[in-house]
């Protein structure tokens, strides 16, 4: 199914389907997303490097999967400032890993897409703004990856609306194609395999029975066994999903009223569902990056995991909150995330992973509201860079602190 086609309700189910479309577009040709906000497009471009550095290459594809299970289910969060809609759809996703052209690792499997669909009502993106250091008019576009004149970079926050944050998980569900099609397997695997069982007692006991006789007799009740077992393993497979992660669940239940109420007396702007696509963001830049501790991001001086063999890294829905501390003007969080990770070491295999990342950033004032521009200037020489990127300064060596204004990691641990 197209579902580049397909007529749409809302502006948020428009964004939903495109970026879809647009992040198997990423897979297959290396093309950044343009609805994701700068953070998912940076990881995306390190995850790139990464698959490009171990030699694979990994695709989605990403199907519809029909008769009301591709209904997009939104649901609103509003603060004074964002609008996030919290958006899911079902797709059966086929995620490939190719090594010089040869197929080395395929999964299929129904899952749930979640997006989070970030809006602000004070932004006008389609207009132009003066550069803060040269004054030239540019698209406010234009200089999100700097001026095009001077070459000065900035901070600066994302034109919305944007998503801010992405992930999949399985999905149980079954629509009455699927469901037809699963009893079918599972109902003629019964029938052969009693056919088997009774045609083989019949020639240990030395009795002739018809073939025909033998496979009516078989009907009936390999129709029956094969769907009681049908109906087994897909309890067996829910029950078990069920516990492998409902500890995770119960862990981090009340995470977002605790963060809520540590942060907003100091940022009345502050959205859980924008911080969580921060702190994901934060997360995948510190596993697919190669250069940790040149990132402005991260701050810390302690050994970090080796994170070099993981080419794939997928959030599984659950953060928690384990500590919270002020020290001189700084919030720190001590938070804890379960992902499921896709390694490669000579063959492919996935493997559940839980992180712990300690995050600081001061809170002095409220958030800038709507768009915010502000240039970057090494305190030394004076230079302007990406300070989003780059923890030093490119001409003199001197540190940049990024946690002035964002948040950093400050520890970063593997379990």
């Amino acid at each position: 199914m197209d579902t580049r086609t397909k007529p749409y309700q809302t502006k948020e189910e428009r964004i939903y389907r495109a970026f879809a479309d647009e992040l198997k577009e990423w897979s297959r040709a290396g093309t950044k997303p343009s609805l994701g906000n700068q953070d998912i497009s940076y990881y995306l471009e390190l995850q790139e490097e990464r698959l490009k550095e171990r030699g694979l290459k990994m695709e989605y594809q990403m199907k519809l999967r029909g008769e009301h299970l591709d209904k997009i289910y939104s649901t609103f969060y509003r603060d004074p400032v964002y609008t996030n809609v919290f958006a899911v759809s079902r797709y059966l996703l086929k995620t490939t890993f190719f090594r010089e052209g040869k197929t080395v690792y395929e999964r299929k499997e129904p899952q749930n897409f979640f997006l989070t669909i970030t809006k602000m009502d004070q932004q006008r993106p389609e207009e132009n703004c003066c550069c803060p250091n040269c004054g030239v008019v540019s698209p406010v576009k234009e200089l999100l990856e700097g001026c095009p004149h001077c070459h000065t970079r900035f901070l600066m926050s994302d034109l919305f609306p944007k998503v801010t944050g992405y992930f999949f998980q399985l999905d149980f569900a079954l629509n009455s194609k699927e469901y037809h099609a699963k009893v079918r397997k599972w109902v003629i695997g019964g029938i052969l395999a009693i056919f088997l069982l009774f045609w083989v007692f019949a020639l240990i006991q030395g009795q002739d029975f018809p073939i025909l006789q033998v496979l009516l007799g078989s009907i009936p009740v390999g129709a029956f066994t094969g769907y009681l077992l049908m109906s087994l393993n897909m309890a067996v497979g829910f029950f078990g999903y069920a516990e492998r992660n409902m500890p995770q669940f119960i862990r981090t239940a009340g995470t977002k009223g605790k963060l809520s109420r540590l942060l907003q007396p100091y940022d009345k702007s502050f959205s859980y569902e924008y911080f969580t696509g921060r702190i994901l963001s934060l997360l995948k830049v510190m596993i697919y990056s190669d250069q940790i501790k040149n990132l402005a991001v991260y701050v810390g001086e302690e050994k970090i995991p080796d994170c070099s063999d993981i080419v794939e890294s997928v959030y599984q829905g659950s953060m928690r909150l384990n500590r919270k501390w002020m020290e001189k003007g700084y919030c720190y969080l001590d938070l804890s995330i379960d992902m499921i990770n896709t390694y490669d070491a000579g063959r492919i295999y996935r493997k559940n992973d839980r992180f712990r990342m300690v995050v600081c950033k001061k809170l002095r004032r409220d958030s800038d509201f709507g768009f915010s521009i502000k240039k970057v200037q090494c305190g030394g020489c004076r230079g302007s860079f990406d300070a989003t990127r780059e923890r030093f300064c490119p001409y003199c060596g001197r540190e940049y602190y990024l946690k002035d204004d964002d948040w950093v990691v400050v520890k970063f641990h593997k379990k």
